[in-house]
């Protein structure tokens, strides 16, 4: 369920949640394991949203799987107790088709509207990319990203000196690297085994040349083959149609009926069969494409099928998991080249519309232990405590990591020579996930700050 998921994140974090669900044994364990408040009731109720305590509340957060719950509890919130803030989960494609139109402040009534479809589609597209990381977010106007990448035998730079990336290309910052699972501490004089696997930041046009530093790069193909069967596969076989050749393998008859009319008027090629069955992949040449992601509703068909055509071609995969254990099982062998948790991004898209004070994106990494965020510096030398200071001026959280920023067009490190000003925005990597509260506090403008109209 992301919306537990997502309380349980804004409990941690020291936010006041109050969680609404209809009445469950789940829902009064969750009540026992976190500090939060429950109402058990039917969101879209009146009764139920007043017993919640609608009427302070700044935000609410809509998650329910049916897209008519979701949309009818924010046009409620609004209606009876002005609740200044709503965002909702809408995945239909008849209503984000017409988003424009439907949604905003004279229309019904939602500020921010998450679809898991495109979220996941996003992922997969930056993945596709960028050939060879394991994780991927923009930041700064799309002009820096945060990335992971696992060192293996022909990396450029595998065997010298960890910090040798960023002599490497100067526009690069090395965030953390993990050996065995294991934060390495004090990466000077460190050198980068095969194993390794390093986050960093960077320009996004120059990434390729630090990849290929990592890694031996191969050539991004053309052909892309989608295992199917849910709305993220359907989404993600429309969006890459539009660059790539894509085989969308559906395994329910029905359900590619369905769909047929909506791929109509694609490039994409339609086929009812499991990808998961050796026969179907060595009968239609599958393990000759040049990428295979795995986006059934399954994890283990996604995780079979993608070891398959791994193992006869060493095809890159990618593969969409959702259960933590299966993420392990599928890392644990190195052999599914990228996998992606619905989870982790949802949870990321909904942060960064509800985390404010100064924090513009944010993403969570490795099972959430790991964050990266966007912060926007503002206020004066009076107002902030940071505008005019490096960052030895400064009482950091042990476990914060500062990557890149972006002045004005201006793309610059933030080493032990910036001086943060009024309008950055800088992005900065947590290993320790516990300090986000601290960071943003200390970025915060003074409360008799006024903003610059």
């Amino acid at each position: 369920m992301v919306g537990v998921e997502l309380a349980e994140y804004l409990v941690q974090a020291g936010h006041a949640v109050t969680l609404i669900d209809s009445p469950s044994e789940e829902l009064s364990q969750i009540a026992n394991r976190l500090d939060l408040r429950v109402v058990q009731g039917d969101p879209t109720w009146p009764s139920v949203l007043r017993e919640a305590g609608a009427s302070n509340t700044e935000l609410l957060v809509a998650t329910s799987p049916q897209d008519e719950i979701n949309i009818v509890t924010c046009s409620v919130a609004e209606s009876l107790f002005n609740i200044p803030r709503k965002i909702a989960r809408i995945r239909a494609p008849d209503f984000l088709n017409e988003q424009d139109k439907l949604f905003g402040p004279h229309a019904i009534p939602i500020d921010h509207i998450i679809s898991p479809e495109r979220i996941m589609a996003d992922a997969v597209v930056d993945l596709m990319e960028l050939p060879g990381v394991n994780a991927i977010n923009t930041f700064a106007k799309d002009r820096l990203i945060i990335t992971s990448v696992t060192c293996s035998n022909g990396g450029k730079l595998v065997g010298g000196q960890i910090l040798d990336l960023e002599i490497y290309d100067g526009r690069c910052k090395v965030l953390a690297v993990y050996r065995n699972g294991e934060l390495l501490t004090k990466l000077d004089n460190k050198n980068l085994e095969i194993g390794d696997e390093i986050f960093f930041c960077c320009e996004r046009t120059r990434a390729l040349n630090l990849i290929g530093a990592l890694i031996p790069l191969k050539p991004n193909g053309k052909n892309v083959v989608i295992q199917g069967g849910s709305h993220i596969a359907d989404a993600l076989a429309l969006r890459l149609a539009q660059r790539y050749n894509v085989k969308l393998i559906e395994p329910d008859a029905k359900r590619a009926q369905r769909i047929t009319e909506r791929l109509r008027d694609s490039n994409v090629e339609l086929y009812c069969a499991d990808a998961s069955n050796i026969d179907f992949i060595m009968e239609e040449k599958l393990y000759q494409t040049d990428t295979f992601v795995a986006a059934a509703p399954n994890e283990e068909s996604n995780i079979m099928s993608s070891l398959l055509v791994q193992r006869l071609n060493k095809v890159r995969t990618i593969a969409i998991i959702r259960q933590a254990s299966f993420q392990d099982i599928a890392q644990s062998g190195n052999e599914i080249d990228a996998i992606i948790s619905p989870r982790e991004a949802i949870i990321s898209a909904l942060l960064s519309n509800i985390l404010q004070e100064g924090v513009e994106k944010m993403r969570i990494f490795r099972q959430g232990q790991s964050e990266a965020i966007e912060l926007l510096v503002q206020g004066t030398k009076r107002s902030s405590y940071v505008v005019g200071r490096k960052i030895e001026d400064l009482n950091i959280p042990t476990g914060v990591h500062f990557g890149m920023a972006l002045r004005d067009k201006i793309i610059l490190k933030v080493d032990e020579n910036f001086t943060f000003e009024d309008g950055d925005r800088v992005v900065v990597f947590l290993t320790d996930r516990m300090q986000m509260r601290a960071l943003v506090k200390l970025f915060k403008p003074r409360p008799f700050w006024l903003p610059r109209w």
